[in-house]
């Protein structure tokens, strides 16, 4: 059971102060486990990736494209 002053604690902080909580506790109990499909798409884009490393563009450059063709 949860120490009920410490539940009043956590619901009294700002939404975005739970949020990031919420994900501290959740990678706190994080047990490494990945499910088969979602490993084989990971393996799947990594040789995909590694098979053409040329492909892919750094986020930087990524984004100041997108901003040009929205300004053009």
């Amino acid at each position: 059971m949860v120490d009920q002053a410490l539940f009043e604690q956590v619901m009294g902080l700002d939404e975005s102060a739970r949020r990031e909580l919420r994900d501290a506790i959740e990678d706190s109990l994080d047990d490494g486990y990945v499910a088969p499909e979602i490993a084989a798409i990971i393996d799947r884009r990594i040789d995909e990736a590694d098979a053409d490393p040329d492909g892919s563009m750094a986020l930087g450059d990524f984004e100041r494209e997108v901003r040009a063709r929205r300004s053009a």
